[in-house]
This record gives structure tokens, C-alpha cells and sequence, in this order.
């Protein structure tokens, strides 16, 4: 087997082992590292090249669904039958448009069960037109799996479908348009080279849409999130701007009991209720307890001490005095906190005599200030690619998660982390001070 050969085997070997591992990341999340992955990968990628190198058609028959097999179950975590099944799918899919190959070709049986595979110097750019059609039949199943984690909208699909279908046709054309280049290698090598651009060409224009896609619903996600945040710091502001209005109620007091007993020794009954009733409406007030001279800290730990009470969990504050994130937004403070106890009060909740410790305090001599959440927890940690999966139903707001968080902290130069130990998760951030 000549050079050009081993070449164009090779680089069908790639493509086979990449497009069944993008089929099932559409379905799955990984088992491994992003290293580890890409190891496997070329191992598999080397171990199919030397399966097609033996040119025995019982073992091809034999090895390649096995190495396939053992790729994806490596490499991806899911049950068994879901495993299966969609394994048949994707087999059945690459075996039939080798089968297709077979015909569109007129490769007779005795060749392939002589040689296990097609004589690829007499068909090169078939082999990679073979391989192009495949990636469009996984475009489609993908694209019309409700389970498929990376899709388009079908309008966009289709739009876009036009360029992988029309470059094949281009290429069947090309084929059969009466112009042989049997026994010229130097024209068959440039030829292959040329189809091997349009192909890659086509995956990387596609991915690239699909990734915008992605990027799309990812940037409305986040500004649903913005809104949400902005609407919890105008809630907390008009609590604390009730609070201050309390205040101011209770300083003036005595001011309005003197007014009162004057407008009863006037017998006056009218305004005197007017003035209770005013007086009534500005004394109401959500509880506000003081732990830090911030405002918004204050308002937003005084909401989950009123949720601990409600929910029968214990919820023990501490605010060291003069701990000042002054530089952090309080539309940040929100999102942080907020999600730190969202958490912590949900695994909490579903555990018996429960609690959840909050600490705030200063480190390295004033240059940092450290959060730190604890909280009890009862389900085991669901825990994929190093990112804790939620187990809320609400996925659409809380389902961003702990990875969220960090990524606000590094706004600051912060640092966000957390581990688990005797069944207590702990959540720590750091954020350097100004």
C-alpha cells in the first residue's frame, strides 16, 4: 500500500472516531478530563488505522464495532441501554453509507472480502465523499433528536444544510462527469487535497454556526439573569429604604404622641385617626437585624434569617465588624450571595435539624475578605467535569450554578471554591480588598 493510500486511510480513520464522538457529546457529558479525552482519541484514531491496515474483512467486521464501542463507553457517562442504544444508531448509520459507497461505486463483494476495505487508490475522494455523507447523516440525527444538547433552530438548520448538500453534489458530479485520473497520482493526490479542504471547510463552517447558536441562548440566559438580579436589588432596596423610613417613624414619635394628645384635648377625632393610620403604615417594616455597616448585606442575610425561621433551619450569622467589599457591586453582592445560600437553604432543607453557618470576615491584615457557607446536605453530591450538577427543579436560574459564581469573583480578582466533608458542603470566596 503506497503512501497516498495510508494517507487518505488515515485521515478516514479521524473522521469516522471524530464524528461518533461528537454524535454522542451531543447526548452525553464526559467521564474524562479534556487531556484524557484527547488521548483516547488518537489512540483510537491509530488503534482503527492499524484494524484497516490488516485489509481482513472478519477482522474489520469484528474490531471496528468493538474499538467504537470501547471509545464511547470510556469516554462518555450514561446508562448501559441508552449506551446501546445509541450506539446502534450511529453503527447502522456509518455502516449504511459504507454500503451506499459500495453501490454508488460498483465495488464488488469479492474485493471487499478480499481486502476488508475498498482499494483506496482507486478510490480516494470517493472514500472522503463516503465520509462527508456521513457527517451529514449525523448533522441530521442530531438535529431532529429532542435529547441533543447542541442543536439549531430547525429554520437555521436548513438554510445551512444547503452548503454541506450542495458541496456533495459538486463532488458527485466531479465523479461522474467522464474525466479519468486513473493511473495519474500526482492528480489524484491534488484532487483528494481539494475535496479534503471542501470537507473540512463544510464541518468548520457548520460547528461554527452552531456554536453561535449556542452562544445566542447563552447571552438571552444571562441577560434573563441580569433582569432577575436587578429586580432582587430593587426589592432590597425599597426593604431597607422601609427600614430607614421606620427609622425616621420611631425618632419622631414623640413629636406626633404630643400632637395627638393636642388634637384630643381639642376633641378633634378625625385627624387624630388620620395620624394613627399614618403612623400605622410607616411603623410596618420587614425585620431588619444589623450584621455589617452595607446595607445590602444587612438587608439580604435579614431575608434568609425570616427563610430560616420559615423553613425550620438554623441559620448562624457572623459579619466581622469593619468587613468592607465596597468595591464589588451590589447587583454582584446579589447574584454571589444570593446563589451561595440559594443553595445551601435548598440542600439544607432536606435534611432533619438542619443548619446553615454564614461567615464573613477579614484576612491578611484587612487585604481580603472571606465568605464562607456551610451547610448540611442529605443527597450525594452529583458532581461532572468538576462542576456540581443542581438538583433543583428551577434549572432555568439556578441551574447556572456554582461555575457562576467564580466567574463573578474573577471580575474582582476573587476566588471562589468549595469541597465537601462529613456531610457538610463548604462554599468559600475570596475577594481581595481596595
Amino acid at each position: 500500500m503506497i503512501w497516498f493510500d495510508k494517507s487518505v486511510m488515515l485521515f478516514g480513520c479521524i473522521v469516522e472516531v471524530f464524528l461518533l464522538f461528537d454524535y454522542f457529546r451531543n447526548f452525553f457529558e464526559y467521564r474524562l478530563k479534556k487531556k484524557t479525552i484527547i488521548i483516547t482519541f488518537i489512540i483510537t484514531c491509530f488503534a482503527l488505522f492499524g484494524i484497516n491496515m490488516i485489509g481482513n474483512a472478519t477482522v474489520n467486521l469484528i474490531m471496528f464495532p468493538l474499538l467504537m464501542w470501547t471509545f464511547v463507553s470510556v469516554l462518555f457517562e450514561s446508562k448501559i441501554g441508552e449506551r446501546i442504544g445509541y450506539f446502534v444508531i450511529a453503527y447502522l448509520t456509518m455502516t449504511g453509507v459504507e454500503f451506499l459507497y459500495a453501490i454508488l461505486s460498483q465495488t464488488t463483494s469479492g474485493i471487499v472480502l478480499e481486502n476488508g476495505v475498498v482499494p483506496v487508490s482507486d478510490y480516494g475522494w470517493q472514500i472522503i465523499v463516503t465520509k462527508f455523507i456521513t457527517f451529514i447523516a449525523f448533522l441530521i440525527l442530531k438535529q431532529t433528536s429532542d435529547k441533543s444538547h447542541r442543536k439549531m433552530t430547525n429554520k437555521l438548520f436548513y438554510i445551512y444544510l444547503c452548503v454541506p448538500i450542495a458541496t456533495l453534489g459538486t463532488m458527485l458530479t466531479i465523479f461522474y462527469s467522464g474525466v479519468d485520473f486513473a493511473g495519474h497520482i500526482i492528480l489524484q493526490t491534488v484532487m483528494t487535497m481539494f475535496f479534503i479542504f471542501v470537507f473540512l471547510g463544510n464541518m468548520v463552517l457548520f460547528y461554527t454556526f452552531q456554536k453561535y447558536t449556542v452562544d445566542i441562548r447563552e447571552s438571552a440566559r444571562q441577560e434573563v439573569e441580569l433582569i432577575h438580579n436587578s429586580t432582587e436589588v430593587e426589592r432590597l432596596t425599597k426593604i431597607a429604604e422601609m427600614n430607614d423610613d421606620y427609622s425616621e417613624a420611631v425618632h419622631n414619635m414623640t413629636h406626633s404622641l404630643k400632637e395627638i394628645e393636642q388634637l384630643a384635648m381639642e376633641h378633634n377625632v378625625e385627624n387624630i385617626r388620620e395620624m394613627v393610620e399614618d403612623l400605622a403604615g410607616r411603623l410596618t417594616q420587614r425585620e431588619i437585624y444589623e450584621y455589617s455597616n452595607h446595607w445590602m448585606i444587612n438587608t439580604l442575610l435579614s431575608e434568609y434569617v425570616t427563610r430560616a425561621e420559615k423553613n425550620e433551619i438554623k441559620f448562624d450569622v457572623y459579619v466581622e465588624p469593619g468587613c468592607i467589599i465596597s468595591q464589588v457591586k451590589d447587583i454582584d453582592i446579589v447574584f454571589m450571595f444570593v446563589h451561595l445560600l440559594d443553595n445551601a437553604f435548598e440542600a439544607a432543607s432536606k435534611v432533619d435539624d438542619s443548619s446553615v453557618v454564614f461567615r464573613m470576615f477579614m484576612h491578611e491584615k484587612g487585604k481580603m475578605c472571606i465568605i464562607k457557607v456551610v451547610n448540611d446536605y442529605g443527597q450525594d453530591i452529583i458532581e461532572k467535569n468538576g462542576v456540581v450538577q443542581t438538583t433543583k427543579k428551577e434549572k432555568g436560574i439556578h441551574g447556572i450554578g456554582l461555575k457562576s459564581i467564580a466567574k463573578t469573583a474573577e471580575k474582582y480578582n476573587g476566588i471562589f471554591s468549595y469541597y465537601t466533608e462529613d456531610k457538610k458542603f463548604y462554599a468559600v470566596l475570596i475577594l481581595p480588598i481596595e
